[in-house]
């Protein structure tokens, strides 16, 4: 195994292709998420302001992980068989962080390590190793929302800590997932009764009227519409609710309206939007792959929330899932009670942290965990003031 960093755009470029016949039909493991995820986020310089006004600098951090059997002599024959999705964020504070790309703000789910299956513990041998004993300017891995039965990610972990690196965990919440059945009449068949009546009755009056055009997109031109939606409903729903809303941020609107088109032109967009009595009143914004459809994003109107909007949409996205013979409806992270109301159960995911047996690292290591330890205490003494104010 030969381990290559990438730490520039051509770079990244370059593998384009061989990322995506690696990463499979993940949405977000493609090169078409990570790499959009770091032309909007990663430089650090889009506000204009140099590189060195800023707090932290980022720099690309992937590591490409080709099969040495063939001869060095011949570069572009070798086959890229791993990739490590990361980058590295440098501060004062906390030192040289090497993290995923997608994390932040966008909440990436299900990051890992891309390989093939029967190829995952030596790539994770050989990213622990060139992590051990050649690029060992990092001071920290911090890897998170990693599914609870990621293989990968474990091996990577047994590697580094056989390398005297120390390995720790703690919950980052679960995604919530609903398997799904051969046929919507099977779905109704499981739920509980008063809530397979609510569905019938919606399905009847509402969604079955005149009242109800159901849009999905298709095509660029339907895109470019059903996006206007989603952003209004979205941003109207969450400041009804004093919230910003996330399409407030620049950065997450540009990248997502890129990323959007990108995976619509891969087949893996499922976007859509519900009119009602001849307005919009729901968006979806959901992502596939060939077993799963991911509901990442939505918006309803704040002004019809009686007409149950949410619900409505949801009818029809979910039947869609189904006819298309998908194995699983992922709601992603987050723990909101309307994920177990459409009998989606929760899977544990995992925040990981690793340091390398180097003193400056582990110094580091400890600051910034005491430093965090106060901070949490600082959080909690504001939110029992705040509760205490509001008896």
């Amino acid at each position: 195994m030969q381990v290559e960093r990438i730490t520039t755009w051509p770079e990244l470029v370059a593998i384009e292709a061989d990322w995506n016949a690696l990463a499979g039909s993940t949405p977000f493991r493609t090169w078409d998420w990570l790499a959009t995820w770091w032309k909007h986020y990663g430089d650090g310089r889009r506000d204009g302001r140099p590189r060195r006004e800023l707090l932290h600098d980022r720099e690309l951090y992937v590591l490409a992980v080709y099969d040495g059997t063939v001869a060095n002599a011949d570069r572009n024959a070798r086959q890229l068989v791993g990739i490590a999705p990361w980058y590295i964020d440098r501060s004062a504070l906390q030192g040289s962080v090497v993290r995923w790309l997608g994390d932040g703000e966008v909440c990436t789910d299900h990051g890992s390590l891309i390989c093939r299956p029967h190829d995952d513990e030596r790539v994770a041998a050989a990213i622990a190793e060139a992590l051990a004993d050649r690029f060992n300017d990092w001071d920290r891995l911090e890897l998170g929302a990693v599914d609870a039965e990621d293989a990968t990610v474990d091996h990577l972990l047994t590697a580094l800590e056989c390398r005297n690196c120390r390995a720790s965990k703690e919950t980052a919440g679960s995604c919530w997932v609903l398997d799904l059945p051969a046929s919507w009449d099977d779905y109704l068949a499981g739920i509980s009764k008063s809530h397979r009546k609510q569905l019938r009755r919606l399905e009847r009056r509402v969604l079955e009227s005149r009242r109800v055009v159901w849009h999905r997109v298709q095509n660029i031109t339907e895109l470019n519409a059903a996006w206007g939606v989603l952003v209004e409903l979205h941003q109207r729903r969450r400041q009804s609710l004093g919230q910003p809303g996330c399409f407030a941020a620049r950065a997450f609107h540009d990248f997502h309206r890129e990323v959007a088109e990108r995976l619509l032109g891969r087949g893996q967009l499922r976007m859509s939007w519900l009119e009602l009595d001849g307005t919009p009143a729901a968006a979806e914004y959901h992502l596939a792959d060939g077993a799963t459809t991911y509901a990442y994003q939505g918006g309803v109107d704040p002004d019809r929330l009686d007409a149950e909007p949410g619900r409505l949409s949801m009818i029809p996205c979910l039947r869609q899932a189904i006819e298309e013979r998908h194995q699983r409806l992922d709601f992603l992270r987050g723990d909101e009670p309307y994920k177990a109301h459409w009998r989606a159960t929760p899977r544990a995911m995992w925040n990981y942290r690793v340091v390398p047996d180097r003193h400056v690292a582990r110094l580091r290591d400890r600051v910034w965990s005491v430093a965090d330890t106060l901070g949490d205490w600082a959080r909690q003494g504001a939110q029992l003031v705040n509760s205490s104010g509001n008896k």
